[in-house]
């Protein structure tokens, strides 16, 4: 990761540790969803799997580490058959607004370090890596006191030369 990024959470955790409060929470957060190429035509939808922890010092805001699978963007052109597959993992920030005990929009800014191979023609094409910066908006459902669901919308700009969307529906579980 790069290094500006890890002292800035490197200096909001500890902030936060050392700010002691009643309704701090850890929580695990599973996602499945659909994920698209939006400026490169050709390259049918993705399916992927997240699994983000947080730590949540203040109800409003968390730290989170996450890793991320796409099962791989395929060519959807007659001939040759391309699959793009993406891995990934990172650390963000998270700020909520709980205006309902139901209902608790959300906003996530973090960093994914991604992995991404290209196959077709029963071989690799080709490999990349780097790191992106991504964006996402949601909205948590808390259910009980320990469990809720979430709906997300998210994007990262530049992984490999594409722009990722995706839609997801997750768990969070809260300890």
């Amino acid at each position: 990761m790069d290094r500006p990024i890890c002292k800035l959470l490197l200096s909001l955790l500890l902030l936060t540790a050392t700010h002691a409060y009643a309704d701090s929470s850890f929580v695990v957060s599973p996602s499945v969803g659909s994920a698209s190429i939006s400026n490169i035509n050709g390259y049918k939808n993705s399916s992927y799997l997240r699994v983000d922890g947080s730590f949540h010092p203040l109800p409003e805001f968390g730290i989170n580490l996450f890793v991320a699978g796409y099962s791989g963007f395929n060519s959807s052109g007659s001939g040759n058959s391309v699959a793009i597959k993406l891995s990934g993992y990172g650390a963000g920030v998270t700020g909520k607004w709980p205006v309902h005990p139901h209902a608790q929009p959300y906003v996530r800014v973090d960093h994914m370090r991604w992995n991404a191979e290209a196959t077709g023609l029963g071989r690799t094409l080709a490999k990349d890596k780097g790191g992106s910066t991504g964006l996402a908006v949601g909205m948590q459902f808390p259910i009980k006191s320990i469990y809720g669901i979430k709906a997300e919308m998210s994007g990262y700009n530049n992984v490999s030369g594409a722009d990722i969307r995706q839609f997801s529906l997750g768990l969070t579980i809260v300890f």
